[in-house]
């Protein structure tokens, strides 16, 4: 994908999607209660930092962890320290209530899932939790991407870590979703999804231009199924909270 389709996709994801609400929800309803204060948090993998403004008024403070300095530079949140590095760099003796990792997996190796948990859990203080969110195995988004790739790091995955590491933990379905105006902007999220998630590097650079025709036909195709009847166009999303608490 051109920097341009990028700069759009995640324009997209970051002033469309509800999971910051259905987070803050979670949060609110399940953490907030038994958590003392003054309450911290660390959000692994930031991104355009909506989540942590959603979440801000009930912590005193926000350590914002986000490689990509594009994505984090339009934040302004007082109370938010943001760092431009990711999870692996974090050097820090410091513990947090909560600690987010939210739609980061996909770009951690499958092989070291369970290492990054750990260094996750290792950032939650004693009472507080780690809440790990991903795109579920299930719904539109999940079907987009399985009519090119037949395995895919869905949240199912991350559930088979979590359990085969015997974490106590609970899983909180919910639904998020992502608005596109045009038809352009629609075909440009599913590109992203489907060549982010369903391809390597590797593999689209040895595509024939045969193949490559056929899977720009197959993602219009997609798009154009997107469309309402009011004109605009919705790609709906599953996705798995999942609460890991830390005794």
């Amino acid at each position: 994908m051109s920097p341009q389709e990028y700069a759009t996709a995640f324009r997209l994801l970051a002033a469309t999607a509800r999971h910051p609400e259905n987070i803050a929800r979670v949060v609110e309803e399940r953490m907030l209660p038994g958590l003392p204060l003054p309450r911290t948090l660390l959000d692994v993998g930031a991104g355009s930092g909506k989540v942590a403004e959603r979440l801000a008024p009930h912590f005193g403070s926000l350590t914002l962890l986000e490689p990509n300095r594009e994505q984090i530079s339009g934040l302004k949140l007082d109370k938010a320290k943001v760092l431009v590095e990711p999870l692996e760099r974090y050097a820090s003796t410091e513990q947090y209530e909560l600690v987010l990792c939210s739609h980061v997996l996909y770009h951690v190796p499958l092989a070291d899932w369970g290492a990054f948990m750990d260094r996750l859990l290792s950032f939650v203080r004693p009472g507080g939790y780690c809440l790990l969110i991903m795109a579920a195995a299930r719904g539109p988004t999940y079907e987009l991407c399985r009519d090119f790739a037949e395995t895919l790091n869905f949240g199912e995955l991350m559930l088979d870590t979590v359990r085969g590491k015997h974490l106590p933990h609970e899983v909180l379905p919910t639904m998020s979703g992502f608005v596109a105006q045009t038809f352009e902007e629609m075909y440009t999220l599913c590109r992203f999804f489907v060549l982010e998630g369903c391809f390597t590097a590797e593999q689209l650079a040895a595509m024939s231009p045969d193949q490559a025709r056929e899977l720009d036909r197959k993602l219009r195709l997609h798009a154009e199924r997107c469309r309402g009847a009011d004109g605009v166009y919705r790609l709906e999303q599953d996705e798995d909270l999942v609460l890991i608490p830390k005794p």
